[in-house]
């Protein structure tokens, strides 16, 4: 069982389930049909088609057929999930580490769920499996305290899914500015220099950066720099807007900094492209640069320096210094392509990107410290 990538004329990727026998799995095939008529990124449809191949093998090895699975048949699919072993019945003698994490269990459970989802609107089964799965919750109703939202929430239903495991909590990196210098000085070329900055800069997910065109870039004294980002669907390299357009103000420094990437390599290679973000050298030069590109760049930054970087721990930063200087959480929500303002939505931002440091923690403690101070008195007491 295997994972096929297909190329469609206009360059864009699609994914395929096929069995042993190299043939399409037909209900997966026609769900996978079914997000891409929904607009959903080639990398989101990868990970459901790799998250599915997941599901299937397991079926295969339990030999059961997909129509025919039960709670307890799902449950068993978790742990299959987590044990590091192909095979159930291997025993060890010694502790193992789970094979993934439970934040990548959940997010396969919910490929899991959403496909049977699919299969019941459709008809192709006939059990509500998703209401099996899914179990009602109301956010006032067991809960042994009240949040300061409760007052909004307290009637309104959310969904949760009885076979997700709870996810530890992380305590999620941010980039010192020491860090984020090394970084920035091991890039080797000009267009990764620019990357670099840009993403650190503006807080863009790599989706959106990669889907820039040069025209995006706007040069403006009186109102300011920016950089406007333009839903045009998926493009070539698979990239594409996660949520609605918007404009967001860059520096002088890094407006200079792309005039001299347009001169000195869109403009002296002869590169004819929209797409600021290209490819420098071999058989597909100035082609737009793509996902997988990006993921090689940062492999080679960690190599180089070290320092785990990805595109979304430039985010996080960003979001983090951001929020630190201005101390407007709407500003960070609206740069940050979270345009619709709502408690939840607040709270989520805050949640996901605002990471104090050590060095602040340990700061604000030292301010906070002399407010604890208490004494008998002033007394002392003799030991």
């Amino acid at each position: 069982m295997k994972v096929q990538e297909v190329k469609l004329d206009n360059n864009q990727r699609r994914y395929l389930l096929l069995d042993d026998n190299g043939l399409p799995i037909i209900p997966v095939a026609r769900y996978l049909k079914y997000i891409d008529n929904s607009e959903k990124s080639f990398n989101t449809q990868k990970t459901y088609a790799y998250s599915l191949k997941l599901y299937f093998e397991y079926l295969e090895e339990i030999n059961i057929d997909y129509r025919n699975v039960n709670i307890n048949i799902l449950s068993k699919f978790v742990g299959w999930l987590r044990n590091p072993y192909e095979n159930n019945k291997v025993i060890t003698i010694k502790p193992t580490k789970s094979r993934r994490t439970e934040k990548t269990v959940n997010l396969i459970i919910t490929v899991v769920t959403n496909f049977y989802d699919y299969l019941y609107r459709t008809e192709e089964i006939n059990n509500d499996m998703v209401d099996k799965l899914m179990k009602q919750v109301f956010t006032g109703g067991n809960k042994q305290y009240k949040d300061f939202l409760h007052h909004v929430n307290k009637d309104k239903p959310s969904s949760k899914n009885i076979l997700k495991i709870k996810e530890p909590r992380r305590k999620v990196k941010v980039l010192t500015k020491d860090e984020m210098q090394k970084i920035y000085d091991a890039t080797t070329n000009i267009r990764d220099e620019f990357l670099i900055k840009l993403l650190y800069e503006t807080g863009l997910r790599i989706g959106e950066a990669l889907s820039l065109f040069i025209e995006d870039i706007i040069f403006d004294h009186n109102k300011g720099h920016r950089i406007k980002l333009v839903d045009r669907g998926e493009l070539s390299n698979g990239a594409m807007l996660k949520t609605g357009e918007r404009e967001i103000h860059i520096s002088q420094e890094l407006i200079d900094l792309f005039d001299d990437y347009a001169y000195d390599i869109l403009d002296e290679l002869e590169i004819d492209t929209n797409f600021v973000f290209v490819k420098l050298r071999g058989k597909n030069k100035g082609k737009p640069l793509e996902y997988q590109d990006v993921s090689d760049l940062f492999k080679r930054l960690k190599k180089k320096t070290g320092i785990d970087v990805h595109a979304h721990l430039l985010r996080h930063t960003h979001a983090t210094i951001y929020y630190q200087v201005t101390k407007d959480i709407k500003q960070v929500q609206e740069r940050l392509g979270h345009s619709q303002i709502q408690h939840s939505q607040i709270q989520t931002t805050m949640n996901m990107y605002l990471h104090p440091s050590d060095e602040d923690i340990r700061a604000n403690w030292e301010i906070a410290q002399p407010s604890f101070n208490i004494n008998k008195g002033g007394k002392i007491y003799d030991k």
